[in-house]
């Protein structure tokens, strides 16, 4: 049976049968069982090449088996269909192929794609024939639908666009941005050869907007983007496109995406990641280019003005905390973490009492610690009283004040960070950096590392209680830095390159060179 597009009149072969769901995505399935309600109670299973996607998966209060493909082997097609949810349906139909071999002849395999699927594959082919144009695009953070404010236009694909501003691209190519608003951007109205555009054009019913947004996106020579990772899933052979990601941490990715046609290439900051990336995402070496990571260039150009615009009090020193998220969503395709129990919401602190007694010793060594809550958080998270030495910035205080958080960083003397890939970045300043592991067992066990033996790779000093927190703040005011030859030995293992230069080696190994002449 050849693959054939799920379409209303399909309804009724699909109500007398079992459905198998095959490469599950979250948005097709919500927006599947939106329209055909009853579709739900069919589903027998779901089958995901994914292994780390393999088990109970509930759904809409239905909980559902997720297997590996060859238990397509298993299933009675005269009862049961072939339902695929993805974007790369193609794909996943060679998949059922190679596995059924003759059985597929007499099995109903459907896919099921949404409008942006559709209109996508209108304009390419519309515009197969045509020239690429000189066309750069630009995006970051989340689909739509997780869209949080400020993530869209953050992180390495703005640092690379500012850079590509500066070095003035503009004048040799157009700098497109796929964005959710294009209004909140009219500060780069004026400006030559860029242009925001509105990644819900996409499926947009105007169709000035849709014509816009589809010709950048069918034509552009090079696409550099940070997640999204299916936006850019039907690009010609001539087309190139960058994953970017967001950093090269410690923590193991939780159902990561392989690279499966959906970029050319991605970078890193040292070979160390380079095998690293390679293995998790299916690239080969020479995907993988070390070139270090563009936003990383912010750290050596802070802006003085930033603090004063969050409003953090001048201090002698300034310690960042980073702590990471531990309250994302089980099954629902984030990641498994779990919920601090802490009186504060913070690991280690664990009491407003404790709390206090921090507080007052940053005031006695007129220190402040920031603390920059996940995207995730906000300050409701968090209970700190009315400490004076302690302030709490939220993602869209950045936002706001358009300040990115690796500049912000720059400016800090000193940081706490449990797993995060901030304190590989933060390596390059060679400042001290201490790491919460009050948790890391139970951490490993639910999320893991990239590394065996994550003490080893940890470049800094370990806090697993108060006191410990405590004294390295009086460490700190010292100017102790007792774990600096430990942390220049990682970082030669972890970095390749030390300096401001990584937007251009990622331009350079792209683009023409000359631009830098």
């Amino acid at each position: 049976m050849a693959l054939r597009k799920l379409t209303k009149d399909h309804i009724d072969i699909l109500s007398e049968k079992k459905i198998c769901i095959v490469e599950k995505s979250l948005s097709y399935m919500e927006e599947l069982c939106d329209n055909q309600c009853g579709l739900l109670s069919a589903v027998l299973c779901i089958v995901d090449t994914n292994k780390r996607n393999h088990g109970d998966f509930l759904f809409r209060g239905k909980k559902l088996e997720v297997y590996g493909t060859s238990c397509l082997r298993q299933l009675d097609f005269e009862r049961t269909a072939i339902l695929i949810t993805s974007d790369y349906y193609r794909e996943a139909y060679e998949v059922v192929l190679d596995i059924l071999g003759e059985r597929a002849a007499g099995t109903d395999i459907f896919y099921f794609s949404n409008k942006e699927t559709e209109y996508e594959e209108q304009y390419r082919s519309r515009y197969r024939n045509t020239d690429l144009q000189d066309i750069i695009i630009f995006r970051s953070g989340p689909h739509a639908s997780s869209y949080i404010k400020g993530m869209d236009f953050a992180d390495n694909a703005r640092a690379l666009f500012e850079h590509a501003l500066q070095t003035g691209l503009n004048r040799r190519y157009e700098l497109v941005w796929f964005v959710k608003d294009p209004n909140e951007f009219g500060q780069y109205a004026h400006i030559e050869n860029v242009s925001f555009l509105s990644f819900d054009w996409s499926i947009s019913d105007d169709q000035e907007e849709r014509d816009a947004y589809y010709r950048a996106l069918c034509l552009a020579k090079y696409i550099f983007f940070t997640d999204a990772y299916g936006f850019a899933r039907n690009c010609r052979s001539d087309q190139t496109r960058i994953q970017l990601w967001h950093g090269c941490g410690f923590k193991t990715r939780v159902n990561f995406v392989r690279c499966e046609n959906r970029y050319e290439y991605t970078t890193v900051i040292s070979d160390l990641y380079a095998d690293i990336h390679a293995d998790i995402y299916g690239l080969r070496k020479d995907q993988v280019l070390v070139t270090g990571y563009a936003k990383q260039d912010w750290l050596f150009h802070p802006h003085r003005d930033d603090m004063g615009r969050l409003h953090i009090p001048e201090a002698d020193r300034y310690i960042f905390w980073l702590p990471t998220f531990r309250s994302a969503q089980q099954n629902l395709g984030q990641l498994n973490e779990y919920r601090l129990k802490s009186e504060t919401g913070l690991p280690i602190v664990d009491s407003v009492e404790q709390m206090d007694r921090l507080n007052a010793l940053l005031t006695e060594k007129n220190i402040v610690l920031v603390v920059k809550l996940h995207p995730f958080q906000d300050r409701g998270m968090v209970h700190c009283g009315n400490c004076s030495n302690i302030h709490l910035v939220e993602n869209e205080d950045l936002t706001v004040q358009d300040i990115p958080v690796n500049r912000l960083l720059g400016q800090a003397d000193a940081l706490i960070s449990d797993y995060s890939s901030a304190a590989v970045d933060f390596m390059l300043l060679d400042r001290p950096i201490a790491f919460m592991l009050e948790d890391v067992e139970r951490y490993e066990q639910s999320r893991g590392f990239v590394f065996d033996n994550i003490r080893e790779w940890l470049p800094g000093k370990e806090l697993t209680s108060f006191e410990d927190l405590c004294d390295f703040v009086e460490e700190i005011d010292r100017g102790d830095d007792t774990t600096a030859d430990r942390r220049r030995m990682l970082k030669g293992r972890m970095h390749k390159y030390c300096d401001d230069r990584s937007c251009q080696r990622i331009l350079e190994a792209f683009l023409d060179e000359s631009i830098y002449n």
